[in-house]
Parts: structure tokens; sequence; C-alpha cells
């Protein structure tokens, strides 16, 4: 949007910067029920909050999350995000623990765990990010996000973006509805190319009044079906998990969704490791006593994961940066590795056998 994309944090100007967002805003309307309006919902987002880096993300109840519009992040970034470092994202620990629609700062959301995310963001020219959150049906959250590379966003994007919420919020439910509409009265297989899971709408009396085909062809789902009905006669939302990792839940319709009013929504997903709950001193510790490193070792490991460079390292250590550079370069031959990025996996991998370790501890 001319004139509005800027970081610098000068205002856009007035009345123009005020007609480009209206007419992003009657475009983006258009688009409402269309596989376009999440693209063109995040770039008059994006445009108004002076920023051109975007994505939108799908969260769901139970699967890892997934991109349905990505300006942002290479094909490396999505793979290194999907590959594990989801799990500590502070955003979709925030989704799995909040339905209400919102507006989020990514750094107001962070502990201090989250200090090797923002490393990992940054190396992805990711800055900063605001994010409108807004919850669709079936445990799904989609997240608009908008991201700076240089500067931070202001107190006043952050009002700008809570303005929009109600209007974003307000389109998305018709969106839905829309989508879901249509797929009936069409014959669509599937929703959307972004909606990919097996699900199914029963009306009030639990008959089918749609189904994908992802859920038709699932024998799964169709011999779980009459004990899905019967538990939504007798306790309302709820979930059955089936063998392996698939899982089936389902929660009530509102009175004004038009396909199925005051129906249920029933999703058959995949189960995703979720994000993780253990302490990042508690993983540094055992990463640290786990890979037998010394105590200058083990601060050079701390101070990495915090976005410090070798020079502020040295700085801080009160030592030289070839020092640094020399411990560095051992740390890395005792690990057999040869990047930062692979000092990060093995640290996930701790992270993620301490957190097991403690589920299996609990189930005992």
């Amino acid at each position: 949007m001319a004139g509005v994309e800027n970081e610098s944090g000068i205002d856009p100007p007035g009345i123009a910067g005020q007609s480009a967002v209206l007419c992003e805003l009657a475009d983006m309307i258009r688009f409402v029920g269309k596989p376009e309006f999440y693209d063109r919902a995040s770039q008059m987002l994006a445009g108004a909050l002076r920023c051109k880096r975007r994505l939108v993300m799908r969260y769901s109840a139970y699967d890892k999350p997934a991109f349905i519009v990505n300006e942002a992040l290479n094909d490396d970034g999505v793979a290194f995000y999907l590959a594990g470092i989801y799990r500590i994202d502070p955003l979709h620990r925030h989704v799995r623990s909040s339905v209400a629609p919102t507006v989020v700062n990514l750094r107001s959301l962070a502990h201090e765990i989250d200090e090797k995310y923002f490393l990992e963001l940054s190396k992805m020219s990711i800055f900063d990010e605001i994010a409108v959150v807004l919850p669709a049906y079936g445990g799904v959250t989609i997240a608009f996000c908008c991201e700076r590379h240089r500067v931070r966003f202001e107190p006043q994007d952050y009002n700008l973006a809570n303005a929009f919420l109600p209007l974003l919020d307000a389109l998305h439910k018709l969106h839905m509805d829309r989508l879901f509409s249509a797929a009936r009265a069409l014959g669509r297989e599937r929703l959307t190319e972004n909606f990919g899971d097996a699900l199914l709408v029963l009306d009030r009396r639990g008959d089918v009044a749609y189904a994908n085909e992802a859920w038709s062809n699932n024998t799964d789902a169709a011999n779980a079906l009459p004990q899905v009905v019967r538990q939504i006669a007798d306790s309302g939302p709820g979930h059955l998990q089936l063998d392996g990792q698939q899982v089936i839940h389902w929660e009530q319709l509102p009175p004004d969704f038009s396909l199925a009013p005051c129906g249920h929504l029933v999703i058959l997903e995949h189960r995703s490791p979720g994000p993780l709950a253990t302490s990042g001193d508690a993983a540094l510790e055992a990463f640290c006593r786990q890979k037998e490193l010394t105590p200058r070792e083990a601060e050079i490991v701390r101070l990495s994961f915090v976005g410090l460079p070798n020079a502020a390292i040295a700085k801080q250590l009160g030592v030289s940066v070839g020092t640094v550079k020399n411990h560095r370069w051992r740390l890395y031959y005792k690990l057999d590795i040869t990047t930062e990025r692979e000092l990060f996996h093995q640290f996930l991998s701790t992270l993620i056998a301490i957190e097991n370790s403690e589920c299996e501890l609990e189930a005992h």
C-alpha cells in the first residue's frame, strides 16, 4: 500500500492513508467466503501497520501449526519451524490456552525460555511481531501475523491492530459461515486447500449436514461416529482418542451458523507434540550436564542462546574475542557440530527428552 509501508515510525498520510485502507477493506470484503480472503485480510492489516512481512497461521487443537499465507519466511525457515521450533513459539502456547479474539505482541508473551526463540526469529529476519488472533470452529485459531525485521512495533501500532479486531473477527466469522454453506451447496470435497482435516457437521438432530472427502474416506472416523453421537447427546463437547495418534473432537456450533444452527462440528486430526512446558533454566542445566560442558562452555551456550555475538560474549566474560572463538570451536568439536543451528537442534532434543521423562513420571 503506497505511502504507508514504512518501519521508520513516520505517521502515514492522513486522508491518502485512510483512503488506501478503506479501498483495501472493500477489496477484502469482496473475498469473504473465498480462498483469497486470508491473503487480502493480511495485506490490509500489514499495510495499516506499515510492514511488508506477513503470515497467516492456522493453529489446530491437536496438530502442529500450518501456514495459510507466508510472505515472511523462506523454505528453510518454514521447515525449521515445523520440525520443532513451533513447540517453543509463544503464540502457539497462547492459542492453546485462550479462545478469545485478541491482539498480542510476540514479545509481551515471552518468558526467559523464549530468548532462544527470538534468536531464531532474528536469523529469519523477524525482529518483532503483532498478531491478530481469531478463533474459528473446531478448536482452530487463525492468527494474522505482521512482522518487522528492523524496529519494534510502537504502542500506537498495537492500538491500531486492536481497532481492527472487531471488524476482522466479524468478517472472519462470516467467512467461515460462507465456506461451510458453499461446501454443502456446491458439493465440495473440502472447504479450501487450507482446511484438509477430516470433518463432519451434524445438525441439532444428529443427522449429517456435511462431510468432506477426508472424513468420508476414513474408516476409523466412520466406525467411531456412533460413539461420538452418543457422547454428544450425553455430555456435549469432548474428544475421543483413536488408535495411533488420531483424535476425534467436537464442539457445538452457534445458533447463527447457517449450515447447521446449534449443530456440532466433528473433526478428526493427527495429534502432534504440543508446546513445551519445561523451564529454560532446567533444560539448559540438563543440556550442559548431559553434554559434559565446562562452566565456561556452558556460559557461552547460555549467552549464545540470548543472541549475543562473540564480541558481546567476550566483553561480558572479560576475555578476548579469540578466547571465545576457541571455546566455541572446542564446544562444537565436543558436540560434533559445525553450526549454531545444530547446537539449537541438540538443545531442543534435550527439551523434548526432559518433557517426555516428566510425562512418564506423572503416568506412574
